[in-house]
């Protein structure tokens, strides 16, 4: 008697064993999202993992294999992490309420420019008694990109004060009247020149015109990665960081900015060699993007690049060219888009000094 009870229990439990582990994983999801898609070099962040349980009954094992980058760090040194091909799989276990959600905030930072993926886990769930278990990939990608770190150099924003203000006294010596945005009293400091004589016998004292020097002050921003050094990579890295610094000066200067570039990004489907004129965060986050995404390759060469600009410059434009070097081949060019814009060109190396 006593041993027929066991066998029906056992042949039961074995039917639950098996049942427990047809479709084990209907009704399971997971996901996993950044708390931000563009952050900073070494900046901390939250991954946001969520393991959803739809079914009615508990998940009672199961363990998840996340997929990380290699690069990625942790700010809890406690996580269990294991080596696998594409990086690193960081190894956790859950029990899962019925129709609930466990939802864990990782906090991480990532220790370089450039995009990096999030391509799912591994989950493997245990059967009700624990004697066997089932494995099921899940796959996606979730990107987070860095912009290369700003460029710290005083020499840097001298350079690009200095060139800028140059602009604004050429402006102020040719008196383009469109500048003229209103009239203030004579202090006998400004030249004879600059006074309004109409506007004097209207007031009936001697009134000077009142100039925006950098109203219609307007610059194209090139970069180059055409280049026969070897040093690329290193140099390339440099000029990424001075061509952010570059573009947050003109930001902070309220100057519009159109952005050139030969470098190719790793998402060509949306690749883009023209920034237009912009200002704002909006339009500094396209350049960012771009940046982060930048490759060590081109796609037009230096030459062939310049020659563009040079055609479709304008007369007063302005134009900063961050590149390795600057070959003889490129400087015919380069005087052409002089003479075409009455304006010199601001040339920034990785030679620049830093600090």
């Amino acid at each position: 008697m006593w041993m027929l009870l066991l066998l029906i229990v056992v042949a039961g439990l074995f039917i639950l064993e098996r049942r427990s582990m047809k479709n084990i994983f209907l009704g399971i999801s997971y996901d996993i999202q950044p708390s931000r898609s563009m952050v900073e070099v070494d900046e901390e962040f939250f991954l946001e993992s969520t393991i959803t349980n739809s079914k009615g009954i508990p998940i009672t094992s199961l363990q998840t294999g996340e997929f990380m980058p290699k690069e990625i760090a942790f700010s809890d040194k406690r996580n269990q992490l294991t080596t696998i091909q594409s990086g690193i799989a960081m190894v956790s276990n859950a029990y899962v309420m019925p129709r609930k959600n466990l939802v864990r905030r990782i906090r991480v930072s990532l220790p370089r420019r450039g995009r990096y993926h999030f391509h799912g886990a591994t989950l493997t769930a245990g059967s009700l008694l624990g004697l066997s278990t089932k494995e099921e990939n899940v796959r996606f990608i979730r990107e987070v990109i860095l912009p290369p770190k700003p460029f710290q150099s005083v020499e840097l924003e001298k350079m690009l004060a200095t060139y800028l203000g140059d602009v604004s006294v050429t402006r102020f010596i040719l008196e383009d009247p469109i500048l003229t945005v209103g009239f203030r009293e004579y202090t006998g400091r400004e030249p004879m020149r600059s006074i309004s004589w109409k506007q004097t016998a209207t007031v009936g004292k001697l009134m000077v015109k009142n100039y925006d020097h950098t109203l219609d002050l307007t610059v194209t921003v090139i970069l180059n990665v055409n280049t026969l050094n070897q040093n690329y990579k290193e140099s390339f890295e440099t000029l990424f960081s001075m061509t952010r610094s570059v573009c947050e000066f003109l930001e902070t200067m309220k100057t519009p900015y159109r952005f050139v570039t030969n470098v190719t990004t790793n998402n060509d489907i949306n690749h883009k060699s023209v920034i237009p004129d912009g200002l704002g965060g909006s339009h500094l986050a396209t350049v960012m993007e771009l940046l982060a995404r930048a490759t060590y390759n081109y796609y037009d060469n230096f030459v062939e690049m310049i020659a563009k600009v040079a055609r479709g410059a304008e007369q007063g434009r302005s134009h900063i060219l961050l590149t390795p070097e600057v070959p003889q081949e490129v400087e015919p060019f380069l005087r052409k888009l002089r003479a075409r814009t009455g304006r010199e060109i601001l040339i920034l190396t990785p030679e620049t000094k830093q600090g």
